[in-house]
């Protein structure tokens, strides 16, 4: 029964950081969302999570114990993986739905920490701290509920919006085509121009990846607070003008580029927008994640020719 009274306090240590780090975490997070029922229903849960910060104090309190937190680094990985998708894209219904993603990671560990707790508690036989545990367990469950319905009804309107656009692109094409076509080259510049936009690749050789990301003014970085002396962390290209700039650190390329061997990293990139103007994507991703994807498209248009 003592070991079972320590995995519970450590446990509950281990989730009292892991909310206190999101009561951090969740405003941001709510500050870039474009939907008002998705900013809603973070805003509402932030006022949760605040409470659910109180509810690990007083269950560790029942259990004898002071109140402190032990370093989650399991939410740590969450929220700074919800801090990179802030990083690399701009407001819209994409980045909403990889924030909603990022918050159900968050909750599906919640979830599984709070019943583990909840097992535990009931095992020792400690009805108060079991009551509270229930409680916050509850509250993520329905949580988690409430933001699978908000997703499907985000994609159901990112559905339906989509054929609209591309009628609307398609009647403009085509309007400028006619405009075009006494010089000969205004569809098939169109055309490749659209494929440009919408295509993305990636880049392994070093000049390659300089040059684009000089042209776009951008300078290699790593994420502040991700790494230590013996490591850089995150690496990421810096743009002018960035909002977050003050979260990264500027590094050599040479630094930079011997990390990027070291990981066995690529780096995804999109040359232009839809709309044909230099877009600043890019990502970060393991050449074995770029094998895979090269592998599928390629099998993809194999059946596509049979």
């Amino acid at each position: 029964m003592d070991e079972l009274h320590e995995l519970l306090v450590d446990g509950l240590r281990d989730l009292y950081d892991a909310e206190k780090q999101l009561v951090k975490a969740l405003p941001k997070m709510a500050k870039a969302l474009t939907s008002p029922e998705l900013k809603e229903s973070f805003n509402a849960h932030l006022e949760q999570t605040k409470t659910h910060v109180t509810r690990a104090e007083q269950c560790l309190e029942l259990l004898g114990q002071k109140v402190k937190g032990k370093p989650c680094k399991a939410m740590k990985g969450l929220v700074e993986e919800a801090q990179e998708h802030l990083q690399e894209h701009e407001k819209g219904e994409l980045l909403d739905q990889m924030l909603v993603g990022a918050a159900q990671k968050v909750e599906h560990y919640e979830i599984a920490s709070y019943g583990t707790a909840k097992a535990i508690a009931k095992s020792i036989g400690n009805k108060e701290a079991l009551n509270l545990i229930q409680e916050t367990l509850r509250e993520e469950e329905s949580q988690d509920k409430q933001l699978t319905g908000i997703a499907v009804r985000l994609q159901k309107e990112m559905g339906r919006a989509k054929p609209a656009a591309q009628e609307s692109r398609s009647g403009r094409a085509s309007g400028g085509a006619g405009r075009a076509s006494s010089n000969g080259q205004g569809r098939s510049a169109s055309r490749k121009n659209g494929a440009a936009g919408h295509g993305s690749h990636v880049l392994t050789d070093r000049e390659e990846i300089r040059q684009w990301a000089e042209e776009r003014g951008a300078h290699p970085a790593c994420v502040r607070g991700t790494g230590n002396k013996k490591d850089l962390g995150v690496l990421r290209l810096d743009f002018p003008g960035y909002t977050g700039r003050d979260k990264l650190e500027e590094i050599g390329w040479d630094e930079f580029f011997d990390k990027f061997e070291e990981r066995g990293l690529s780096l995804l990139v999109q040359d232009t927008t839809a709309r044909g103007q230099k877009s600043n994507f890019n990502k970060l991703i393991s050449r074995e994640t770029a094998r895979t994807a090269a592998s599928g498209s390629s099998r993809s248009r194999s059946a596509g020719k049979r």
